[in-house]
């Protein structure tokens, strides 16, 4: 499986883990990234986050169900130990009630539980590095075999972006060439997330008999030392080595163009007041 599931990863996942992507994944919380999801949730479950990256949100899931079990499964043995450190100094235990594990899988191709094991299953910002629509199809199945019958399915995923001010031009140099990236290089095309209720449907989910619900949620940053800290992130997705960087290339982004983005970039922060804001489409379902 671990051949497999690290074949899948070069194949969709073009961003890697490198500090400045992880830096990233380490500011969610189950709180930020779930609060559509955590009234639904009973002390009892059993839950999985699919695709959990360091499992911030995952060990946040545990106060919640706080006598049932919290499995994050990564298709990246290098992210699921940063997991599992980070779980250790938060003192999540590993057994018995409230516990939080992290394995290795691939929802791509199979997962290792069996039907019908899972309360609930969720996950964050998968579904955007997985192009529609055969992936999100196959994950989607996947992800619907193993979930009880009444479990609830909770996805986030962002569907759209904006720099401010937009004369900076920091739509065109950062979003849409992060999803031409994302892309590899294919024509522009609807992000997943915005298709996120058409795949749930298709996907074998009772739309019409109210199981599937639409929501959205912001993810919002702003303030001088934010601005300074996503530049940072930014400098270092943006330079030689780094997986990101070479996500760009391969898209056929230049070096010319790359360095325009950081300059825009370091405009951007000096500007007053400028900010930059994401939109989430979150999506529950019932099975």
């Amino acid at each position: 499986m671990a051949n497999i599931a690290q074949h899948s990863q070069s194949s969709t996942y073009t961003q890697g883990y490198s500090d400045y992507t992880v830096a990233t994944q380490q500011l969610r919380t189950a709180e930020s990234e779930a609060a559509f999801l955590l009234p639904y949730i009973k002390k009892t479950d059993h839950i999985l986050d699919v695709g959990c990256g360091p499992g911030t949100i995952t060990t946040g899931l545990a106060k919640y169900a706080s006598q049932g079990r919290i499995v994050g499964v990564d298709i990246s043995t290098d992210v699921l130990q940063k997991a599992k450190t980070l779980a250790a100094e938060a003192n999540a235990p590993t057994q018995g009630p409230g516990s939080v594990v992290f394995e290795q899988g691939n929802v791509l191709e199979s997962l290792d539980y069996p039907d019908a094991s899972f309360d609930i299953l969720y996950s964050s910002q998968l579904f955007g590095h997985l192009p529609p629509p055969d992936l999100p199809r196959r994950a989607l199945a996947e992800m619907r075999r193993i979930l009880k019958p009444g479990g609830i399915l909770a996805t986030r995923d962002g569907a759209g972006q904006h720099f401010y001010p937009p004369s900076l031009d920091l739509d065109r140099l950062w979003v849409q060439n992060q999803a031409r990236a994302l892309g590899k290089g294919a024509p522009a095309a609807d992000p997943t997330a915005t298709m996120m209720p058409a795949l749930f449907r298709g996907g074998g989910f009772d739309a019409d008999g109210g199981k599937v619900r639409v929501g959205a949620g912001t993810t919002v940053y702003s303030g001088l030392e934010t601005r300074k800290w996503l530049a940072w992130r930014a400098a270092g997705h943006l330079q030689k080595g780094d997986a990101f960087y070479q996500s760009w290339l391969d898209a056929g982004i230049s070096e010319d163009e790359i360095r325009q983005t950081l300059v825009a970039v370091e405009k951007w922060v000096e500007t007053e007041d400028a900010w930059y804001a994401a939109l989430q489409c979150e999506m529950l379902a019932w099975k």
